[in-house]
């Protein structure tokens, strides 16, 4: 095992810490929005998305020249990304620029890509 904490046993045919482990565990309504996190984050578009977000405000018709995808196809990630509470926008005129919602997504990504490099 490479993490270094000691984990502690528990087992249902000896010592059991059940009522230990259910005080730790996020709540049910906690449980849902990180799997909506998950779920937003499962697609490769929307990750690539995210990424160039990390240091930019970005409207759709630029994502789309970066990603080299369609309009629509980025207004729908966007639009599940929106739904997930992961992204933002703000309106500048006619166009809106998308940004990353909350600091802990960057701080997430970030933690996950610099872990996947090593």
């Amino acid at each position: 095992m490479s993490n270094s904490k000691k984990l502690i046993k528990s087992c249902c045919e000896g010592i059991s810490h059940i009522p230990e482990i259910k005080e730790v565990l996020p709540s049910d309504e906690s449980l849902i929005q990180i799997s909506y996190i998950f779920k937003a984050l499962n697609d490769p578009t929307r990750l690539k998305m995210l990424y160039a977000l990390l240091d930019y405000e970005i409207c759709v018709g630029e994502m789309s020249n970066l990603l080299e995808i369609s309009q629509s196809h980025v207004s729908h990630q966007f639009r599940i990304l929106k739904k997930y509470g992961i992204v933002d926008f703000r309106k500048e005129k006619k166009m809106s620029f998308y940004h990353i919602k909350n600091e802990y997504i960057e701080e997430l990504l970030n933690m996950i890509l610099k872990n996947v490099k090593e």
